[in-house]
């Protein structure tokens, strides 16, 4: 640090001690300043106090309080919904925001409970495998309809699976939880064999996400592709009406009697509709919980947590989702991210703790690997692999060729260390520009383009981005296939990293196909570490889902990817 920097560091130091700045505030007040970044993160490293501490109580607000008083049956809730879904059919959807409302209107097979890491009743009450691991054998339950009057049973599960496979339809993420599928046996009404090629240790986890729910066949055959704009399944509440780019509403079911495993009562739903009002704008949002326009809403701004886990008219629940984080793939088949070197190089650069406290306040941590934490599987020893480093970033760049020009740009041969970054506006373009800053500093130039899906889609798939996004939930280590595995690169194009990788694709396989569990989790254990040494993904963080809700709702408990199970959600009378 210059002396310049030294005597505003210890300005900051004394105004962080006394509580007036969060480290987001922290950073904006030294940028501010004149500090570099890397002062900045020297000095949030050595006041690392309570004081900069000051965010929400993370496990508090995840012990999940119990309902007060006995369940009133009856009412609207209103959800305020930070993205609207693409489509509603379960077994095209990618949207891990129309995911988390599948389950509302469509029922698992089987239920995964993260707690003791069992599956349990769904649709299914019983199964088994095989000896030779290729044959699952479902009981299916009985005296189940779907909300158009179809009878459930192995029929319907049968026209799931097997119209997930049809091109036509177009699955995004469906047709990858099925794997291996061969085809789904019908014994007689309430009892199917489910047969795979080859064996498939992660099917039962798939099956317990909403995109492997079965839809009704007839609804489906009738509509075509526009079942997605209206659904139906054997859930809780009955799908009723689409407002596109307003709202949804969901009605209930009033002949549900067959409550999955994950509920906590029986017969239909104490509500009478959920009302899902579409507010992508985040102070808006934010607005109507605290107005009274919404009574739950899914995205708090991160800056008011505390405040309101300190006012007892709201209620604030913060449920850690498994799966990827949020990460940035680095394409390595496109020069200078070709060169593990710049890859490797790119994470030493990066102060990420300071990075995501400055987005989240708090609220998310940052990740450290390709799968967050609360992921079967998780191999803590990713998290100390790339710290914070940025004379390392430099010397492996000198090492490699890279020399700062006259304008601070590293070039080799003549090519500047030129970046292409692409993501969306909003939180992933201030984290951009904020990492743009870092490799600013590190010698690399970066041109961050903030652009909407479909252009962004369309350039990953072409490799034109040297800096990908990308995120993707699930309780089951088996996403790294998904954003990983060379097979998809083309097509879904989940895999942004660009380069095809054998060694990495069959040590991948080789983990789907693993039943042994403690040998599976060792495997996944082994890619964690490969993907990290092979520096093909910048980790972000991991997703928290900041719900917040008036005091008046109550029975709130959370799906495992982090929805919510309106299907015990009540109002509480005054």
């Amino acid at each position: 640090m210059s002396t310049t920097d030294i005597v505003a560091a210890q300005t900051l130091v004394a105004e962080v001690a006394k509580g007036r700045y969060s480290r987001r505030q922290l950073v904006q007040r030294g940028l501010a300043l004149g500090l570099s970044l890397s002062a900045i993160s020297q000095l949030l490293a050595a006041t690392e106090t309570a004081a900069l501490r000051r965010g929400p109580s993370l496990a508090a607000a995840r012990a999940f309080p119990a309902a007060q008083g006995e369940p009133t049956p009856g009412g609207t809730v209103t959800l305020g919904y930070s993205s609207e879904p693409p489509t509603m059919d379960p077994r095209v959807s990618g949207a891990t925001h129309a995911w988390r409302l599948f389950y509302n209107i469509f029922d698992p097979l089987v239920v995964f409970d993260q707690e003791s890491g069992e599956f349990l009743p769904g649709l299914a009450t019983e199964w088994s495998l095989s000896d030779d691991n290729l044959t699952y054998t479902f009981a299916l339950r009985e005296g189940v309809t779907f909300h158009d009057g179809t009878p459930f049973d192995g029929e319907a599960v049968r026209y799931t699976f097997d119209s997930i496979l049809d091109p036509e339809l177009l699955s995004l993420t469906a047709i990858g939880y099925l794997g291996p599928y061969e085809r789904t046996d019908v014994i007689d009404p309430l009892t199917i064999d489910v047969v795979f090629r080859e064996p498939y240790a992660p099917f039962l986890n798939n099956l317990a996400h909403s995109v492997l729910s079965p839809v009704s066949p007839t609804a489906a055959e009738e509509l075509g592709p526009d079942f997605g704009r209206s659904p139906v399944g054997t859930g809780p509440f009955i799908f009723q009406e689409w407002q596109q780019q307003q709202s949804m509403t969901l009605v209930r079911n009033p002949d549900y009697n067959w409550p999955i495993a994950a509920y906590q009562h029986e017969g239909p739903a104490y509500l009478d509709q959920v009302v899902v009002r579409f507010i992508i704008e985040a102070t808006t949002l934010m607005g109507t919980l605290q107005n009274g326009e919404s009574d739950i809403i899914d995205a708090v701004l991160p800056q008011e947590v505390t405040n309101l886990q300190g006012d007892s008219n709201y209620q604030i629940f913060l449920p850690a989702v498994p799966g990827s984080p949020q990460v940035l793939p680095l394409n390595a088949a496109k020069a200078p991210t070709d060169d593990i070197a710049v890859r490797q190089a790119i994470l030493y650069a990066l102060d990420m703790e300071t990075i995501i406290d400055t987005l989240w306040y708090g609220t998310r941590p940052a990740a450290q690997g390709p799968l967050s934490s609360p992921t079967l599987g998780y191999n803590p020893a990713v998290e100390e692999l790339y710290p914070y480093d940025p004379e390392r970033a430099a010397t492996l760049l000198d090492e490699a060729g890279w020399v700062r020009g006259a304008d601070g740009i590293r070039e080799k041969d003549g090519e500047r260390l030129h970046l292409e970054y692409l993501t969306f506006s909003g939180v992933q373009g201030q984290a951009g520009e904020l990492v743009q800053a870092y490799l600013l500093e590190a010698g690399m130039e970066v041109n961050l383009q903030q652009v909407e899906y479909a252009a962004m889609a369309a350039a990953f798939l072409a490799g034109d981005h040297n800096i990908a996004r990308v995120y993707f939930s699930h309780t089951d280590p088996v996403v790294l296939t998904t954003l990983y595995h060379s097979r998809n690169i083309p097509g879904t194009n989940f895999n942004r990293t660009m380069k095809e990788d054998p060694e990495l694709d069959a040590m991948l396989d080789a983990a789907t196909a693993e039943l042994d569990a403690e040998a599976r989790v060792e495997q996944y254990h082994a890619i964690q570490q490969y993907i990290m040494d092979q520096a093909i993904t910048v980790p972000l963080w991991e997703e928290v889902v900041l719900w917040g809700a008036t005091a008046e709702i109550q029975g709130i408990h959370f799906q495992p990817l982090g929805g919510v199970w309106f299907y015990d959600v009540w109002r509480q009378q005054a």
